[in-house]
């Protein structure tokens, strides 16, 4: 899509306002709302002025100070957002209202490297160079209650009512009983224009399962964020409310946001990780890439597993794993292989919950397995039957301070990532290890519930 191509949808669906921004460090979609005809001005000139304070801030925006960007040391200036006009699309729930991602660049010009779609970025021009065109999807578990932002806070986010009672993981009957509401989602997602392949009733009260049809990396983990503030959105209309928290209760699984993955020849015509003649058809590009994000896994723990909550779901017999494993379609191990066929043949990544900023998970498995790509590197021997009964693997890391310190330290994660990100999320990171530390258990409640 191109200004013309923008500018003929404004005026076919009487566009009057436009959502123009972009994910923050937690994967929160944030910016403003600018007049259509204010809008197409700032697409023809130098694009729309952001306080950086949206990297500056936690997620309960409250000031970190100790960052080279967006902390009162560097005085809250502007950066530059830089609106992608592929993303631009009409919002079908609000009338006369569109929506369109941005890049960050300061004002003269240079890309903000702390910006978790830069970062991205980042990791596929390397792809690119390689000859490697990646490919990613991501799956969010998510967990609905018949409740508003007013009631919540009523509740003190205990007792909350959820959306349909039990179990009933793949239960037909029961998701159908739901349909009234995630009917609505599904509809108003696809007009959205986000590639809905499937949903379905997850292992827990309330609980669901989106799948995003996979595609190129950038757009799928444009999709994740569009996914996660438009499912809140349209949900709220219903009165009801979804968390995406890793682990909202401590006598429940934890919600996944699981990250499939392969690599394709640069023209899109070929999945580099098939080969037919070789067990379960896993070609040398595909074990090598797995051996380099297997390798990666307790360096990038951080940017898979982002908060205090988050390794709280990492449990063995809950569905996570919990240790650098790998198998054949086996989902007790940390990577899954899935073979079956040469369009569908992929890696599935389990270690990002649902909390994941889509961005980051991407960049950080994408890098791992570029890595093992570089290095040359070797799988280890594949686990057979249950992973958490393997002990010999190394386990990953079991808490966001343990992260903190593996990510800062990581020579790979400079070397992918740049210097300037990794000091900033770490320092991000380490402000929420240190919150928590001054916090009860029911903080993590408040803090992350609807956000994440």
């Amino acid at each position: 899509m191109n200004l013309a191509d923008v500018e003929q949808l404004i005026a076919e669906q009487k566009i009057e306002v436009v959502r123009v921004g972009g994910a923050d460090m937690d994967g929160v979609f944030r910016g403003k709302r600018i007049l259509s005809e204010y809008f197409l001005d700032g697409c023809r000139g130098d694009g729309f002025p952001q306080c950086n304070v949206i990297f500056g801030w936690d997620i309960a925006q409250k000031l970190i100070s100790g960052l080279a960007l967006g902390s009162a040391e560097t005085g809250y200036g502007d950066i530059i957002m830089q609106p992608d006009l592929s993303t631009f699309r009409a919002v079908p729930w609000e009338a006369g209202c569109a929506s369109i991602i941005c890049d960050y660049a300061h004002e003269d010009g240079r890309p903000v490297a702390q910006s978790p779609r830069q970062v991205l970025r980042r990791v596929l021009d390397r792809a690119d160079g390689a000859g490697y065109r990646a490919r990613m999807a991501v799956e969010l578990e998510g967990r609905l209650f018949r409740e508003d932002q007013n009631s919540l806070r009523e509740k003190g986010y205990h007792g909350l009512q959820p959306l349909s009672p039990g179990l009933n993981c793949y239960s037909i009957q029961h998701a159908s009983q739901d349909e009234d509401v995630l009917g609505t989602i599904r509809r108003l997602l696809i007009e959205y224009g986000l590639p809905i392949e499937g949903y379905n009733r997850e292992h827990g009260e309330g609980m669901y399962e989106f799948n995003l049809r996979y595609g190129d990396a950038l757009a799928a983990a444009d999709q994740a964020l569009l996914y996660k503030s438009a499912s809140k959105e349209i949900a709220a209309e219903a009165g009801v409310v979804p968390t995406f928290m890793a682990k909202y209760d401590d006598l429940v699984d934890g919600g996944s946001g699981h990250t499939h993955q392969s690599l394709w020849s640069p023209d899109g015509e070929t999945n580099l990780f098939w080969q037919a003649d070789v067990p379960h058809h896993a070609s040398d590009v595909m074990q090598a890439y797995a051996a380099g994000v297997l390798a990666t896994l307790p360096e990038f723990m951080l940017m898979y597993a982002p908060n205090v909550n988050s390794y709280k779901r990492f449990v063995a017999g809950s569905w996570a794993p919990t240790s650098v494993t790998w198998g054949v379609d086996n989902r007790t191990a940390a990577l899954r292989f899935i073979t079956a066929s040469a369009n569908g043949c992929r890696i599935e990544n389990r270690v990002p919950g649902a909390d994941v900023n889509s961005y980051l998970g991407f960049a950080a498995t994408l890098a791992g397995g570029l890595y093992g790509l570089e290095q040359g590197l070797a799988c280890p021997p594949p686990v057979e039957g249950d992973a958490y009964q393997a002990d010999e693997a190394p386990p990953l890391p079991r808490s966001l301070g343990a992260a903190v310190e593996r990510f800062s330290a990581s020579a790979v994660a400079r070397d992918y990532f740049g210097d300037e990100f990794v000091d900033h999320y770490a320092r991000m990171r380490q402000w929420e290890v240190e919150q928590f530390g001054q916090a009860v258990t029911d903080w993590e409640r408040r803090r992350y519930f609807e956000q994440v």
